[in-house]
C-alpha cells in the first residue's frame, strides 16, 4: 500500500471512530480513568462521580424503517451527530442465531484522542433494540440492563435507566447507589483485576477446545498481528473479540478494535496497522476483495466452536515454552477440570495475569532484558524480541516504572504489580520488603487480595496444580476430590460389560453464557451408575 493510500485509510478510520491513535497521544489517553486499559491509571477502578451509562436508546425496526422509541438523557440526534454510522452497528447482527442471547453484541467507537466508547446492543425478536453507550466494556452488565428494561415494561424500565444514569460509578465490585424507589441492586463488575472481566472469558474454554490453539491466538495478539474473527453472527463474533482481550491483560490492545465490522467499512482491513475485528461468514466474499498483506483468520462454526485458525502470510507463534509456561498449562488444565459452577472469571484472569508477571518481570523494566534473553530458549528469543517492539509492551513497561517509582506505593493497589514484585524479589528488593510489610499488617491488604493468585505466592507448576489457578486455599485433597467429581460426570456406561472413562473434560458450545445455567452440570443432576461385570469379565 502506498503512503497516500495508508493516509486515506487512516483518515477514514478516524471519521468512523474505529482507529486508535499513535504513541503521541498516549499521555492524554492515560488521563482518562474510564479508559480501556487494564493497568494504565492504577486508581481508575476506585470509582467516579460520573455515570457509567452515557446514553441509553431504544430503537424499533418495522419494514426496514428504524424508529427511535426513547433516548436518554439526550435526544438521539446528539449521538448521531457524533457517530454518523451508529445505526449500522446496531442493526448489523444478521446471520443464523440459534438462541436469544446471540442477539446481544458489542461494538466500539474511538474518538480522536483514542478514548473508546462501547456500544452494548441487545436486539429482541419483536424488532426492538436496546443500546447502552458506556466507556466501560461491561458486556454482561449492560445486557442484563437491557433485559431488565424489557421485562419491567417501559415505565418501570425508564425509571431504572434514569436512576442508573444519575448514580455515580462506584469502586470495582461495589454496589451502585440508586433511589430507594428502585428495588434492584446493581453491582459493578470486579474489573480492578481485568478491565474486560465482564466479557465472559470462561466461554473461551468451550470456544477453543484445543488449549494450544487458544495460546497461539493469545501470542498473536501480544505480537500485535492483524486478527480477524469470522463467525455465523455478530453475537458470537463480538463476544470472542471482547473476551480474548481479558486473557492478555494487563497488556492493552491499543490499535483498531472493531468487534463487529459493517460491510460498508470493510476497506478498513486494508490498513497497514494491527487490528482485532469481527466479521460474518456472509462477508467473506467482500473480504476477498480487500488487499490484505497478512492476517490471522479465526473461523467459528455454527455452534460457536473454533474450527480452525488460518495464517495468511503470517508465522504461527505460541507463548514462550518456559518453566512458567508449564505452570500456566497445568493451571489452565486444572481450571478446565473444575465443575463449571465453580469456575470464576476472576480465577481465570488471575492465572494469565500472574503468568505474564512471571514471564516479563525482568525484561526491559529494570535493565535486565539482555540477561533474560540470554537465558531464554533459542526458539523463544524471536518471540521476546518481537514482543519488546510492540506498542502494548512499551506502554505497559512505562506504566510499571512510573508505578514502582511512586512514593505513596500506588503499585500495591494493582494485582499485576504485586505479582511482579513477588515473583522477582531479587530485582525489586525494596518493593518486596514493602510488600511483606503490608502483608504482615494484614487488614485491608489481606481482604483486598484474598482471591488473587499472584498476590499470594509465586506461580509454579505445584502451586498452579494445588490451587487450580486461583487464590483459594483449597488444598491438594479437596482439589483431587473436585477433579474426580468432574471426571465422573464424563463416565459413560456401556451395556456390553465395559466402561469408558474420558480423562479429558470435553465440552461443547451452547451459545455464550449458556453453560452457567445448564442443569446437566449441576451436582443435583449427576447420576451415579454402577456396572456389575459378568463372571467371565474382570
Amino acid at each position: 500500500m502506498t503512503a497516500e493510500g495508508a493516509e486515506r485509510h487512516q483518515d477514514a478510520g478516524n471519521s468512523n471512530g474505529l482507529y486508535a491513535v499513535s504513541k503521541k497521544t498516549l499521555t492524554k489517553r492515560r488521563e482518562s480513568c474510564a479508559r480501556h486499559s487494564s493497568l494504565v491509571s492504577l486508581n481508575c477502578h476506585d470509582g467516579s462521580d460520573e455515570s457509567c451509562l452515557k446514553f441509553f436508546i431504544i430503537f424499533r425496526m418495522e419494514q426496514h424503517e428504524v424508529e427511535v422509541v426513547w433516548s436518554y438523557p439526550l435526544p438521539f440526534a446528539a449521538v448521531e451527530a457524533r457517530h454518523p454510522k451508529f445505526l449500522e452497528f446496531v442493526y448489523s447482527n444478521s446471520g443464523n442465531s440459534y438462541s436469544v442471547e446471540d442477539l446481544s453484541h458489542t461494538f466500539v467507537m474511538t474518538d480522536g484522542h483514542g478514548v473508546r466508547m462501547y456500544g452494548h446492543c441487545t436486539a429482541f425478536v419483536n424488532g426492538e433494540a436496546a443500546v447502552s453507550l458506556s466507556p466501560y466494556p461491561w458486556c454482561r452488565f449492560f445486557a442484563q440492563l437491557a433485559t431488565l428494561f424489557r421485562t419491567n415494561g417501559y415505565d418501570h424500565g425508564k425509571a431504572i435507566v434514569e436512576a442508573l444514569c444519575r448514580s455515580p460509578t462506584p469502586p470495582s465490585g461495589s454496589n451502585f447507589v440508586l433511589s430507594t424507589s428502585i428495588p434492584i441492586v446493581f453491582q459493578r463488575p470486579y474489573d480492578r483485576l481485568c478491565s474486560f472481566i465482564d466479557t465472559s472469558p470462561i466461554d473461551l474454554i468451550n470456544i477453543f477446545p484445543e488449549t494450544e490453539t487458544l495460546f497461539s491466538v493469545l501470542a498473536d495478539l501480544l505480537l500485535e498481528k492483524r486478527v480477524i474473527v469470522v463467525g455465523p453472527n455478530f453475537g458470537l463474533v463480538s463476544h470472542v473479540v471482547m473476551s480474548l482481550q481479558s486473557l492478555i491483560s494487563p497488556f492493552d490492545w491499543m490499535h483498531i478494535l472493531a468487534p463487529i465490522l459493517p460491510s460498508s467499512l470493510m476497506d478498513v482491513l486494508a490498513a497497514p496497522t494491527p487490528y482485532l475485528v469481527g466479521i460474518l461468514n456472509s462477508q467473506i466474499p467482500l473480504l476477498e476483495r480487500v488487499p490484505i498483506e497478512n492476517c490471522v483468520l479465526i473461523h467459528l462454526g455454527s455452534t460457536g466452536i473454533c474450527e480452525g485458525v488460518r495464517y495468511h502470510n503470517e508465522e504461527k507463534h505460541s507463548l514462550p515454552n518456559s518453566g512458567t509456561f508449564s505452570a500456566l498449562w497445568i493451571g489452565y488444565t486444572t481450571f478446565k477440570m473444575r465443575d463449571p459452577h465453580e469456575r470464576t472469571a476472576r480465577d481465570l484472569c488471575s492465572l494469565f495475569l500472574t503468568y505474564y508477571a512471571a514471564l516479563l518481570g525482568g525484561i526491559g523494566i529494570c535493565g535486565a532484558g539482555a540477561h533474560t534473553l540470554s537465558n531464554a530458549s533459542p526458539k523463544d528469543v524471536p518471540f521476546y524480541k518481537s514482543l519488546m517492539n510492540t506498542q502494548c509492551y512499551s506502554a505497559l513497561t512505562e506504566t510499571i516504572q512510573e508505578a514502582l517509582a511512586d512514593k505513596n506505593h500506588a503499585w500495591i493497589n494493582n494485582e499485576f504489580c504485586v505479582a511482579l514484585v513477588r515473583g522477582h524479589a531479587k530485582i525489586y528488593p525494596q518493593h518486596y520488603q514493602q510488600l511483606i510489610f503490608e502483608e504482615n499488617k494484614g487488614v485491608e491488604y489481606t481482604t483486598r487480595y484474598e482471591n488473587c493468585f499472584g498476590s499470594r505466592e509465586e506461580l509454579t507448576a505445584l502451586s498452579a496444580a494445588i490451587h487450580g489457578c486461583g487464590g483459594h486455599q483449597m488444598g491438594a485433597g479437596r482439589l483431587f476430590c473436585q477433579c474426580l467429581r468432574g471426571l465422573m460426570k464424563h463416565l459413560v456406561c456401556l451395556k456390553d460389560h465395559s466402561v469408558l472413562v474420558t480423562l479429558e473434560a470435553s465440552s461443547f458450545a451452547r451459545g455464550y453464557g449458556d453453560y452457567d445455567s445448564d442443569p446437566r452440570y449441576s451436582p443435583d443432576f449427576v447420576e451415579m451408575m454402577v456396572v456389575q461385570p459378568s463372571n467371565d469379565t474382570k
